[in-house]
């Protein structure tokens, strides 16, 4: 057994308040003492330095009736740290800019990408990273750091994009290095459904769930898990990769998300002479003529199996309460998630009770949830550093 020496435990318990003043805005030194077991003392000190660095805050006492004196509100700064999230998508990049309480600041949604290639998609990710940075300069902003949440396989630690598919060219793309070295500042880089996940637990329905899973439904297939209120991340770096669950389908194992992308579902319905461009469109066949609308329905109930199916064998691995659905997949509504609900229904085992509903963030949840993982890991540095 390893015993720490009391420089880490300071850092830890520097992190761990830290995070608790991000996830609990207004929590006293008391409360704080009482979900950590850390000493008022030692919760003191630490106060004192983040204050000093200009990371912490407190507001006016707060008169509670009772007997002895009356706590003092903390709060993280609201420009302790500014952060950019990115979401490098399989269409299109995705930036905002949010301050240090998860206020967004700026959002950026770049045009669909012409070209694949990492060359091509990196040029429309500068390009929109740089009209944030305009903007917070013009509001004497100081960008602390950029997350960019990205389809895996990834190598995180060293910011490295191995070979996602419907990534043509991708190959072991060092990500992090290529922005740090443009803009001088920390990089993050992970799992886009994971930061999705993220975004939901800090700012979504999921606040209040211990433990729950959430999809992206896109042209890729992912989840992100959260286990006992903390993002699971695994070893490898290949959690929640439900896109590439095996599935036996016109006498062949195909992956899930090669048979239940968004990209095969609007094939399937051009295959089938339906004019559609996107899911806005097939979502309107859905409830249009009668004609339309039945042929359509028959294109999307495999779909919703191959989901349930696979979201049922990602509750009975899990065990999760609540399963979340984002992604563009979610614009379907109750076409969509209905029979997935009922197809869990029907084959799940045991008599436990799964919650699977629509992601209660809205689109921007993956960089969102990258603004945030960015701010998280920049305050730990810092935690470090008091």
């Amino acid at each position: 057994m390893l015993i720490s020496k009391p420089e880490d435990s300071r850092i830890k318990n520097s992190t761990t308040l830290l995070l608790l003043l991000m996830k609990h805005d207004g929590i006293s030194r008391a409360e704080m003492s009482r979900l950590t077991g850390l000493t008022k003392t030692t919760i003191s000190t630490i106060i004192k330095k983040l204050k000093q660095a200009g990371i912490v805050e407190e507001s006016d006492q707060i008169a509670t009736g009772n007997i002895g004196k009356s706590p003092y509100p903390l709060h993280i700064c609201s420009n302790a740290a500014y952060t950019i999230g990115v979401h490098l998508g399989r269409k299109r990049v995705e930036t905002l800019l949010i301050d240090s309480r998860m206020k967004v600041i700026k959002k950026n949604k770049g045009e669909d990408y012409k070209h694949l290639g990492p060359e091509s998609i990196m040029k429309s990710l500068f390009l929109n990273i740089d009209k944030l940075f305009n903007s917070a300069h013009k509001k004497n902003i100081e960008i602390r750091a950029i997350g960019v949440g990205i389809p895996g396989p990834l190598d995180i630690e060293n910011g490295i994009v191995k070979q996602p598919p419907k990534f043509q060219g991708w190959k072991d793309v060092p990500v992090k290095e290529m922005i740090e070295k443009k803009y001088q500042i920390p990089v993050w880089i992970e799992n886009d459904a994971s930061v999705g996940a993220l975004a939901e637990k800090w700012l979504g329905d999921g606040k209040d769930i211990h433990n729950f899973i959430r999809l992206i439904l896109n042209e890729g297939i992912g989840a992100g898990v959260v286990i006992e209120d903390e993002l699971y991340q695994g070893t490898y770096d290949y959690v929640g990769e439900i896109g590439h669950f095996l599935c036996f389908d016109k006498g062949k194992y195909s992956y899930l998300e090669d048979i239940a992308g968004v990209d095969i579902l609007l094939e399937q319905a051009q295959k089938s002479s339906l004019k559609v461009n996107n899911l806005q469109e097939f979502k309107k066949l859905l409830v249009g003529n009668k004609n339309n609308s039945k042929k359509a329905q028959e294109i999307l109930s495999p779909f919703a199996s191959w989901i349930g199916s696979a979201i049922i064998n990602a509750i009975h691995m899990i065990g999760p309460q609540t399963v979340f659905i984002g992604g563009k997949m979610a614009i379907l509504g109750d076409s969509f998630i209905q029979p997935v609900q009922q197809f869990v229904s029907c084959y799940l085992f045991g008599n436990q009770e799964v919650d699977i509903r629509y992601s209660g963030i809205s689109s921007d949840a993956e960089s969102l949830g990258a603004g945030i993982y960015a701010a998280v890991r920049w305050l730990e540095q810092k935690g470090k550093e008091i």
